[in-house]
Order: structure tokens, then sequence, then C-alpha cells
């Protein structure tokens, strides 16, 4: 019969071959490099996904009609023909305001319309009327603010 030996292996008994430490080394690559993959995406994610907010005011701006506008507003006579004419040498400026129209309307229909642009603050508006001349004449001056345009200033004189 064999001879088998019964006694406690030592430390120094128990050798690994260098490829079994080859072999155990690359089972224990395999599940860090999945790790790796499957978790970096993860980590990268979640360092540079910060959300921040910013403050955002919320207001509202109601165009202002012009307080004042200085000038005359008189009939007049131009070739024959009778109307009315305005001649302003200033105005309250409305804060904010990006542009100003200025319509003179006769009691007939013409109507003249004006743009004025912040800064110019003297004009002449002019129109004559398709009749004879007669009747009520109605100049608005109003404010504009970008698209928005307010209320109207305004005047009449009677021919």
């Amino acid at each position: 019969m064999p001879s088998v030996n019964l006694a406690k292996h030592s430390a120094a008994s128990l050798q690994v071959s260098p490829a079994g430490l080859a072999h155990r080394t690359g089972l224990l690559a395999v599940p860090l490099a999945v790790a790796l993959v499957l978790g970096a995406p993860g980590l990268a994610y979640g360092a540079f996904t910060a959300r921040t907010t910013a403050a955002l005011n919320v207001g509202t701006y109601t165009v202002p009609a012009p307080a004042s506008i200085g000038g005359t507003l008189e009939c007049t006579t131009d070739q024959g023909k009778k109307g009315a004419a305005i001649s302003f040498t200033g105005f309250a400026a409305v804060g904010r305001a990006t542009g100003y129209t200025a319509t003179l309307t006769s009691p007939t229909g013409p109507q003249a319309v004006t743009e004025i642009a912040p800064e110019d603050t003297t004009h002449e508006v002019k129109v004559l009327s398709k009749g004879n001349g007669k009747g009520t004449y109605t100049f608005t001056f109003s404010a504009r603010v970008g698209p928005w345009t307010g209320p109207d200033l305004q005047q009449s004189v009677t021919c």
C-alpha cells in the first residue's frame, strides 16, 4: 500500500507557480475592468451635472402718455387749402421711450402721422382738409417703448 503523508502543510510547502499566479490575477482583473467600464460614466455624470439656478425678476411697466408738449396748434391756409398745423418746440420725455408718434387728423379724414426720435424735441406736423377746412382738428402724441405704445396726449383746435 502506498504511504500517504497526513502532516499539515506549511507555508513553505505551498508554492504557487508563476502560471497559476497569472491565471488568478487574470480572474481578478476581468471583474475590475468591467466595474471600471460600467462605473466610470456614472461617476463622471455625477461629477459634472451640478444644477444651478439664477434669480429672475419679472416686473411690469406701463407706458405713460407724455405729460406735456410745448408749441402751437393753429388753423392755417397753404396754397389756398385750409387746414391745421402744429409746431412744437419740446415735450416732456417719457422714461424708457424709444420713439414717439405725432398724428394730426382733419375733420374730413386725412391725417398726417410722423414718427419722432426720442432726441428730436422740435417738429412740425401739418394736415390740410379735403373740404372747406372747417371743423375740429385733433392732434395726438404718444410714446413708444419697443413695440408697445402708451396712451395719447390729445389737443384739438376748431377752425
